[in-house]
């Protein structure tokens, strides 16, 4: 019976430590959608990112190889065509002040 104890002790510690991996990697890379105005976007990459501000808060937009998403200059000039404009944008990440750390856009759609 000692033994089937610490079997059932360790396999919870083992399922512990899965979850405390498993979910932030869930929160931090599964999209997630927010409706907003987008205040500005400019056609110009800030360290490799391009910015989009929203009534919001602001997001990045670059190219993530680990969620295929390569077209970030396309989802770019549909934020400058949208400014001003009511739009649902996609996004996943974190934001992160310290870090410097804003939330990628995977896409935006005009609300009509």
């Amino acid at each position: 019976m000692n033994k089937l104890l610490k079997n059932i002790r360790n396999g919870a510690i083992l399922a512990g430590i899965a979850a405390a991996v498993a979910l932030p990697c869930w929160d931090y890379f599964i999209s997630d959608t927010v409706r907003t105005r987008i205040t500005d976007a400019q056609l110009v990459k800030v360290d490799g990112s391009y910015m989009v501000s929203t009534e919001y808060r602001p997001f990045q937009n670059h190219d993530a190889w680990y969620k295929l998403k390569f077209n970030s200059g396309s989802v770019q000039n549909e934020a400058i065509r949208l400014k001003g404009k009511e739009v649902i944008i996609k996004r996943y990440g974190w934001r992160d002040p310290f870090f410097s750390q804003y939330e990628n856009i995977v896409s935006i759609k005009e609300v009509k």
